[in-house]
C-alpha cells in the first residue's frame, strides 16, 4: 500500500458522509496500540466526530481565535477549516508509490510509555491521568507543518515551497478501489473568508460549540443562534425542524434542551451547554472571565472522550443509574509502579532475563492499595496468557503459612492443567515428560492436584512419612517441581499477599524456590514472583532477615516498590472514572476529599462510599449525572482515620447485617461459603448467608470463587475490634461449637497418639453442603474459634474438651505434613490444659499433644523446643512407653551434629531395652560380640535372613528400630567405640524380632567391621550380600537410603571398581532426590564425587559439581562442611578459588573454622578428613615433611583405624614417602614401614584388582628402586603406568610417571627422566590439576626440555578409546 496525504474542507468531509462509513484515527494511534474499537457503527461515527472535534479545538487554541487574534469567531464556518488526512492506497499499475508524509505527531503525548499505560488502563477499564501539558505545550498545534491546496500546486505553509499537487480528490480517494476507508487525522487549519458578515458579540466558545454540534449532528444548525434566539444563517429543512424542537424546550436549561433532542451523547451535550453559557462581551478580557469553560478545558474533555470513549463519550446503560455507585473497584493512579512492573513482564516476554529470578516486593502502609494494585496486574497477565497463582496469608495464621506457600504451587498446577486442556493438549503428559513418577508420588502428599497427574488417587500417607523425610521434601522437591513446570515454556507469576504474616520456615521455602529458579536461565525467563507486605515490620521480624538475604543473593533479581499515598491527580481520576465526568467538574470535590484523607487510598474509597451512602453524592436526573454540594462536603465532619470511618459506617447496617458482619470478622479476612452454610441452623443469629447479598452490594465483602472475602483487612480488623468483649467471646464459642458438632469432634479426640487417628472413620452430620475435601478445613476452623477465647473464662471441662479438638486438628495437619500448623494446635491444646496436665482424665491427651509438638517442632528445625516437649513425655511416662519421645531426642542430637550426646543417650536407651551394651567397650568384648553374631548367622542362608519378617511391624517395634538406626548413624559419624557393640546388638535384635529396612544399616555395618576389625573380607561379603537382599525386599525409605550409602561407600567399594561404586551412589542419589531425602541425596552425591575425584574425573567439572551441591546444602551445614573439605583439595590442585565458601555468607568462612568446629563437637570424622586432605596436597606438591606431620595428625584420630576409600590413597602415598625417606638415608625403620604397607596392598590386590593394582605396582617399583633392583624397578614402574592407563586413572598415571622420572634421574638418565616428567605434566593437565602441572613444570625445569612424551602416554588415547 502506498501512503499519501490530502486536504479537504471540514464541510466537504461532513457532507460526504465519510464519518458514517470510514474509520478515523489520530496520528500514531496504531503504533501505540491505542486504537479504541467501537461496538457498532453509531459509536464508530460518534468516536470519529470526537476525534475531529479534538483537532478543531486544538486549531482554535493554536490560532487564539477570539481574543488577541485576527480571526473573528463569529465569521467561522465548517468550510473555513481544512482538515489534512493521511490515507493508503494499493500501488499504482506502474508500481510507483506516492511519498508518505511524516505522521510522527503523537496522539496525546510523545512518551511511548504513556500510550502503553493508556492501553493497559483501557484493558482494566481504568481512568489513567492523561499527561499534563504545560502552558506552552497547550498552545502548541498538533501539526506545525501542514499542506494546503492552492490552485494546481500543493504549498508547504512552513517552507513556502511548491510541488505538483496530487491528481486525486477527496471523493476520488473515498471511492477508489481497494481503499479500506481508514483515514489518519493529521491536523486542521483555519482559512476564514473575508467576505462574510462579522458579528462582534459572538464569543469564540459559542462558535466552537456550534461547529462541534455540526460535526456530531451532521447539520448546519448553529446552536448559539437557535437556543439563544439569534437570527440564523440559511439552514436546511432538517436543521429547521431541530431548531424548532429546541425552541420549544427553551424554558428548560440549555443542557436539558440539548439532551431532549436525543441526537447527541450526554457528554457532548454537557460540553456544548457549557460553551453556550459563555456571555458575550465587547472587552475580551472581561469576556474571558465570564466564561466557565476554556479551550483547554474542551481539549481535555475531548482527549478523554477519544482515549476512553466507553467512560467519557458513550452514554452509559441504565445499570449505571440504577445500581448503587461503589468506589474502589478499579485501579487508579500508580502510573510509575505500573510502568515498572509491566516493564519487567515485557522484558521477560522479550527474552531479556536478569541474572536471577525476578522477585518484586511491594510494600506500603495499611490500606495503600498494595493487593488491589497487584491483583489488577495479575488479572491482566492472566488474560494475555500468563499462568497466575495467588494466595494470601491471614493475620494470626502464620502457623499455616507453609500451607499457603504450598497452595501457590497447587493452584499453579491446576491452572497449568486448565490451560493445556483449553488448548486440546495434555498437561499430564507434559508434566510426566519432565518429572519422574516417584517425585510426583512423593509430592502428591503435599499437592493434591498432582494426584491427577501421577494417577494416584489414594490420599493415604506415602511410605516415606517420617517427619525428617517430609522436611527435606519441602525444601528439595518443590524447587524441582517448579523448575519442571517452568521448563514447559509457560510464563508463570506467583503472587503471595500479606507477606508479613509468613513464618520463617515458609520464608525459607520461598527462598529455596527463588534461588533454584534463579540458577537456571530457562527457569528465570518464565518466572515472576510478587509479594506484598505492610510497612513497619520490626528488625526482629523473620521477613526482615529474609529481605536482607533476598537483596544480596546473586540468584534473586529483587525489585522493591513502595506505594505512597494517592496524589490529588489520583483522587481526581478515581472520581472522574466512577462518575464518568470531566476533570473540570470533579476537581473541587477531589481537592476536598484529598485534603480530608491525606491521600490514604482506603480512606479515600471509604469516604467517597460514605458520601454515596448518605446521599451527599447522588444521581441528579435533571443534570443526567451524579451531583453534590461542595460546600456541604467541605463542612462534613469526618472521621480522623480510616478505622474510625469504618466503625462509624457500621451504624448504617440493619439489625441483621451487623451480627452477620461481626460473625464474618471472627473468621479473619476470608471464609469459605460452605463453612458459612453450616452456621445456618447452629448459631443464635441464624447464620450469615441471608445477609451476604446486601453486604456485598455495600462493598464491605466480595465473592472470590467460593470464598467470602473482606474487601480489605482493615475493614475486617475494624469490625472485629468494635465487637464488645463478651459478645466476641460468645461469637467465637458459638461458631466453634457449631462447626465442631458438625464434624463430631467430641467423638474422636481421645484416640491416643496423633498418628493413630483415622480420619476416614469420622462421622459427620448430614449436610449436602459439606464435601469430604472441606472437612479438614472445618476441623481447623473449629479449633481456631475456640482458641480465640480466653481459657480463664472457660470451665475446666470445656478446656479439656477443646484441647481434644486441638489434638485432632494437629493430627490432621501432621498427616498432611503441615507441621507448622500441627505444632501450633498442639501448643494451644497444652495451654488449655494448664491446670489439668497428666492427670488421669487427660493423661493420654497430654501425651499425644506433647509428642505431636515435639515431632512437629523437630520437623521445623526448632530443636531445643522439640527436646523440651519430648523430655516432658519421657519424664511422665514409663520407659517402655516413651520410645517415640526417646527417638525424637536422638534425632534432635543428630540434627545438631552432637553425635557423642546422641550415642550416650542411645546407649542408655539400649540398656533400658535390655540390650547387652557394656559401660566401657574393650577389644575383647567387641570380638566376642562379633563372633557370637557370626555363630547365630551361620544358621541362616542369605535368602533366609531376608525372609525374617514377622508381618506388619507394630508401633513399639518400629520405634525401637528407628531409635537403633539413629543410634548407629550417630555412632558412625562420631566413630564411637560403641559402634561395633551397638551394631551387633541391633543385628541380634533383628534376627530375633524380624528384619526390616531399619535393620539393613546394622547388617552393612557388621560387614564393614568384619573388614576393619577382623580382616575377614569373605564374611564381610556375606553380610554385604545379606544387606542387599534386605533392601531389595524393602520399600524406598530414608533408612534404606542410609543403608545403601554405607553399603556401597564403605563395604562394596572393596570389591568393585570406582566407576561401579560411583554408579551405585548416583542411583541412590536419584531415588533420594525423587522422594525428597536431601540428607541421603547429598551424602550419596558427595561419596560419588569422591569416587570421581579418585577416579581421575576432570577437576574443573568436579569443582563445578561441588559448588552446585553446596547450594543444595546451604541449610545443612554439617553435611556442607564435609563437602567443603573436598572443595579445598580440588581448589589447591587447580590453583583457583571458587565461591563455595561464599555460598554460606560467612557462617562457614574457612577450613580452619571447620576444623575448630569439629574439635569442639568431637566430630572426629571431619578432623580426620581435614588432616588427610592436607596430607594429600602436601604429598602432591612434594612437601614430604609437612605431609608426614599431617599424616600423624590424621592417624592420631580414632576413626583413622577404620578403613575408608581415602584410606587406600593415604596409605599408598605414605608408602611412597617411607621408601623415599629410606632412600634419603633416614633409617631402616622407614624401609620396614614401607614393606608393611606394600604387603597390605599385595593382599588388597587380591580383593579388588581394579582399585588396587596400579597402586601396588607403583609401591613395588619403589621397593625395587630402594633395593637397587634396577630392571625390576623399571618393569614395575612401566607396569604401574600401564595399569593406571588401562583403568583410566590419569592422576595415578601422572604420579607413576613422576616417580619413574625421579628414579631415572637418580640413575643419571636425565633425558629419559625429563621425558617422564613431561609426561607427568601432561597427565596432570588432562586431570585438570593446573597448579600441580605448573609445579612439575617449574620443579623439573621442563621449559628447557626439548624431548617428547613417553610412548606409554602416546598409547593412552588408544586405551581410552577402547574403554569408551
Amino acid at each position: 500500500m502506498s501512503g499519501s496525504t490530502i486536504s479537504v474542507s471540514l464541510q466537504d468531509l461532513l457532507n460526504s458522509g465519510a464519518l458514517a462509513t470510514s474509520t478515523f484515527q489520530l496520528k500514531n494511534e496504531e503504533s501505540t496500540t491505542f486504537n479504541i474499537a467501537a461496538s457498532n457503527s453509531s459509536q464508530m461515527q460518534m468516536l470519529s466526530a470526537a476525534k475531529i472535534s479534538l483537532l478543531l479545538a486544538r486549531a482554535f487554541a493554536k490560532h487564539k481565535v477570539g481574543a488577541h487574534s485576527s480571526i473573528d469567531a463569529s465569521s467561522l464556518q465548517l468550510g473555513d477549516f481544512s482538515i489534512h488526512l493521511g490515507y493508503s492506497l494499493p500501488p499504482s499499475p506502474d508500481g510507483v508509490s506516492a511519498t508518505t508524509e511524516n505522521l510522527n505527531e503523537p496522539l496525546i503525548s510523545s512518551d511511548d510509555s504513556d500510550a502503553s499505560l493508556q492501553f493497559i488502563s483501557e484493558f482494566f477499564d481504568l481512568d489513567k491521568p492523561l499527561p499534563q501539558f504545560t502552558g506552552q505545550q497547550q498552545q502548541q498545534s498538533l501539526q506545525n507543518t501542514t499542506t494546503a491546496f492552492n490552485g494546481q500546486m500543493q504549498i508547504n505553509t512552513t517552507t513556502g515551497t511548491r510541488k505538483p499537487a496530487p491528481t486525486l480528490t477527496f471523493r476520488d480517494v473515498l471511492s477508489a478501489e481497494g481503499f479500506d476507508r481508514v483515514w489518519t487525522l493529521i491536523s486542521i487549519d483555519c482559512n476564514p473568508s473575508t467576505n462574510r458578515y462579522v458579528s462582534t458579540t459572538t464569543p469564540p466558545e459559542h462558535t466552537l460549540g456550534d461547529l462541534i454540534h455540526c460535526i456530531f449532528s451532521g447539520s448546519n444548525l448553529r446552536l448559539s443562534s437557535t437556543i439563544i434566539q439569534r437570527p440564523a444563517d440559511n439552514i436546511d429543512s432538517i436543521s429547521e425542524g431541530r431548531a424548532a424542537k429546541m425552541n420549544s424546550n427553551t424554558r428548560g436549561t440549555t443542557f436539558s434542551t440539548l439532551v431532549g433532542v436525543g441526537i447527541l451523547p450526554t457528554s457532548i451535550c454537557r460540553l456544548l451547554s457549557d460553551f453556550l453559557q459563555c456571555e458575550p462581551s465587547i472587552g475580551s478580557e472581561d469576556r474571558l472571565h465570564t466564561c466557565q469553560i476554556s479551550f483547554q478545558d474542551a481539549i481535555e474533555d475531548l482527549e478523554h472522550m477519544c482515549a476512553y470513549p466507553q467512560i467519557y463519550l458513550y452514554d452509559p446503560g441504565m445499570d449505571f443509574y440504577s445500581k448503587n455507585l461503589l468506589f474502589g473497584q478499579r485501579l487508579y493512579g500508580r502510573k510509575a509502579e505500573l510502568t515498572q512492573l509491566l516493564g519487567i513482564t515485557t522484558r521477560l516476554e522479550g527474552g531479556l532475563i536478569s541474572s536471577g529470578a525476578e522477585c518484586v516486593l511491594v510494600s506500603g502502609g495499611a490500606g495503600s492499595g498494595k493487593s488491589h494494585f497487584v491483583n489488577n496486574v495479575s488479572t491482566f497477565l492472566s488474560n494475555i496468557g500468563w499462568i497466575v497463582s495467588t494466595a494470601s496469608c491471614g493475620r494470626d495464621m502464620g502457623h499455616r503459612s507453609s500451607e499457603t506457600v504450598l497452595s501457590l504451587l497447587d493452584t499453579l498446577i491446576v491452572n497449568i492443567v486448565a490451560a493445556y486442556n483449553s488448548e486440546g493438549k495434555s498437561a499430564i503428559d507434559a508434566l510426566l515428560g519432565v518429572l519422574d513418577s516417584t517425585t510426583l508420588l512423593s509430592l502428591s502428599a503435599y499437592l493434591p492436584s498432582l494426584r491427577i497427574v501421577s494417577g494416584n488417587t489414594d490420599i493415604s500417607t506415602p511410605p516415606n512419612n517420617r517427619p525428617e523425610v517430609s522436611q527435606l521434601q519441602l525444601t528439595f522437591l518443590l524447587p524441582r517441581l517448579l523448575i519442571a513446570i517452568l521448563s514447559l515454556n509457560r510464563k508463570v507469576v506467583l503472587f503471595l499477599d500479606n507477606f508479613e504474616h509468613v513464618d520463617s520456615s515458609a520464608l525459607a521455602l520461598l527462598s529455596e524456590l527463588l534461588t533454584s529458579v534463579g540458577r537456571l536461565p530457562s527457569g528465570r525467563s518464565n518466572f515472576l514472583f510478587i509479594g506484598c507486605y505492610r510497612d513497619g515490620i520490626s528488625e526482629q521480624h523473620p521477613l526482615t532477615v529474609h529481605l536482607a538475604d533476598f537483596r544480596r543473593h546473586q540468584d534473586i533479581s529483587l525489585t522493591e516498590m513502595s506505594l505512597n499515598r494517592l496524589s490529588i491527580d489520583d483522587v481526581t481520576d478515581i472520581i472522574m472514572t466512577e462518575l464518568r465526568l470531566p476533570r473540570r467538574l470533579v476537581l473541587e470535590l477531589a481537592n476536598i476529599v484529598h485534603k480530608k484523607t491525606s491521600g490514604h487510598a482506603l480512606f479515600v474509597v471509604q469516604l467517597l462510599n460514605s458520601l454515596v451512602r448518605d446521599s451527599v453524592l447522588a444521581y441528579s436526573p435533571m443534570k443526567r449525572r451524579f451531583d453534590w454540594d461542595s460546600a456541604k462536603v467541605r463542612s462534613l465532619k469526618t472521621a480522623d482515620s480510616v478505622a474510625s470511618l469504618i466503625v462509624s459506617n457500621l451504624n448504617s447496617l440493619t439489625p441483621g447485617e451487623l451480627p452477620s458482619l461481626r460473625a464474618l470478622s471472627c473468621f479473619g479476612i476470608q471464609v469459605k461459603l460452605v463453612v458459612l452454610a453450616l452456621l445456618k441452623d447452629g448459631c443464635p443469629f441464624g447464620g450469615v448467608e441471608p445477609y451476604l447479598k446486601s453486604l456485598i452490594e455495600g462493598g464491605v465483602v466480595e465473592m472470590k470463587d467460593s470464598l467470602v472475602v473482606f474487601t480489605h483487612d482493615l475493614i475486617q480488623q475494624g469490625v472485629y475490634n468494635n465487637i464488645p468483649t463478651e459478645e466476641r467471646r460468645r461469637l467465637h464459642l458459638n461458631i466453634g461449637v457449631c462447626l465442631g458438632m458438625k464434624v463430631s469432634l467430641d467423638q474422636h479426640y481421645m484416640m491416643g497418639q496423633l498418628e493413630m487417628i483415622d480420619f476416614s472413620s469420622l462421622s459427620f452430620e448430614a449436610s449436602r453442603n459439606v464435601e469430604s475435601q472441606e472437612i479438614n478445613a472445618i476441623i481447623g476452623i473449629a479449633a481456631n474459634q475456640v482458641n480465640r477465647v480466653d481459657p480463664s473464662s472457660m470451665e475446666r471441662s470445656q478446656r479439656i474438651r477443646f484441647a481434644g479438638w486441638n489434638m485432632v486438628a494437629a493430627s490432621q495437619f501432621a498427616k498432611r505434613f503441615n507441621f507448622g500448623a500441627s505444632a501450633h494446635y498442639c501448643k494451644k491444646g497444652i495451654d488449655l490444659l494448664y491446670d489439668s496436665l497428666w492427670c488421669n482424665e487427660t493423661f493420654d491427651l497430654s501425651r499425644a499433644l506433647h509428642e505431636g509438638a515435639a515431632s512437629a517442632l523437630l520437623f521445623l528445625g526448632d530443636i531445643s523446643d522439640a527436646q523440651k516437649y519430648a523430655n516432658v513425655v519421657i519424664d511422665n511416662l514409663p520407659f517402655a512407653d516413651s520410645l517415640a519421645a526417646q527417638y525424637m531426642v536422638l534425632r534432635s542430637w543428630e540434627r545438631m551434629g552432637k553425635y557423642e550426646e546422641q550415642v550416650d543417650r542411645g546407649s542408655a536407651i539400649l540398656r533400658g531395652l535390655n540390650f547387652d551394651i557394656p559401660l566401657e567397650p574393650s577389644p575383647l568384648l567387641i570380638m566376642d560380640a562379633m563372633a557370637h553374631i557370626s555363630n547365630i548367622a551361620s544358621k541362616y542362608s542369605i535368602e533366609q535372613i531376608a525372609k525374617l519378617r514377622s508381618g506388619k511391624v507394630d508401633t513399639r517395634k518400629k520405634n525401637i528400630l528407628l531409635s537403633l538406626n539413629s543410634i548407629i548413624t550417630g555412632a558412625l559419624r562420631s566413630s564411637s567405640p560403641f559402634l561395633p557393640l551397638i551394631t551387633c546388638a541391633v543385628v541380634n535384635y533383628s534376627l530375633q524380632n524380624g528384619v526390616y529396612e531399619e535393620s539393613a544399616l546394622s547388617f552393612a555395618c557388621l560387614g564393614y567391621f568384619k573388614i576393619a576389625l577382623a580382616g575377614d573380607y569373605k564374611e564381610a561379603r556375606y553380610w554385604a550380600d545379606a544387606t542387599k537382599q534386605i533392601l531389595n525386599k524393602s520399600v524406598t525409605s530414608i533408612a534404606g537410603s542410609r543403608a545403601r550409602i554405607f553399603l556401597y561407600g564403605f563395604v562394596e567399594c572393596w570389591y568393585v571398581s570406582l566407576r561401579e561404586t560411583g554408579s551405585h551412589l548416583l542411583g541412590i542419589n536419584r531415588s533420594a532426590v525423587a522422594m525428597g531425602d536431601v540428607e541421603s541425596a547429598v551424602h550419596s552425591m558427595l561419596f560419588s564425587l569422591r569416587c570421581s575425584f579418585y577416579g581421575s574425573e576432570n577437576l574443573s567439572l568436579l569443582l563445578q559439581s561441588h559448588c552446585e551441591l553446596m547450594r543444595t546444602m546451604k541449610r545443612y551445614k554439617e553435611l556442607a562442611k564435609l563437602a567443603l573439605i573436598d572443595v579445598v583439595m580440588i581448589e589447591t590442585l587447580i590453583g583457583t578459588k571458587s565461591n563455595a565458601f561464599d555460598i554460606f555468607e560467612g557462617t562457614i568462612p574457612t577450613e580452619n573454622f571447620i576444623l575448630a568446629d569439629a574439635k569442639a563437637k568431637q566430630n572426629i570424622v571431619s578432623i580426620e578428613l581435614i588432616h588427610t586432605r592436607r596430607f594429600f596436597t602436601a604429598f602432591w606438591f612434594g612437601d614430604y615433611q609437612k605431609a608426614n606431620e599431617s599424616y600423624k595428625a590424621a592417624s592420631s584420630v580414632p576413626s583413622s583405624k577404620m578403613p575408608k576409600l581415602w584410606t587406600i590413597y593415604r596409605e599408598c602415598y605414605k608408602a611412597i614417602i617411607t621408601f623415599h625417606m629410606y632412600a634419603e638415608g633416614e633409617g631402616e625403620e622407614w624401609l620396614q614401614e614401607g614393606m608393611k604397607l606394600l604387603s597390605k596392598f599385595q593382599f588388597w590386590k587380591t580383593i579388588s584388582k581394579d582399585v588396587i593394582e596400579s597402586k601396588f605396582l607403583l609401591l613395588q617399583a619403589e621397593y625395587h628402586a630402594v633395593s637397587c633392583e634396577i630392571s625390576k624397578a623399571r618393569a614395575s614402574f612401566e607396569a604401574s603406568i600401564k595399569s593406571a592407563r588401562d583403568h583410566g586413572f590419569t592422576n595415578e598415571q601422572g604420579l607413576a610417571f613422576e616417580r619413574y622420572g625421579t628414579f631415572l634421574e637418580a640413575l643419571v638418565e636425565t633425558t629419559e627422566a625429563s621425558v617422564c616428567y613431561k609426561s607427568a605434566h601432561v597427565c596432570y593437565l588432562q586431570w585438570g590439576a593446573l597448579a600441580l602441572a605448573e609445579h612439575v613444570w617449574k620443579k623439573y625445569k621442563l621449559s628447557t626440555c626439548n624431548e617428547g612424551v613417553h610412548p606409554l602416554l602416546i598409547s593412552a588415547a588408544v586405551a581410552k578409546h577402547a574403554r569408551s
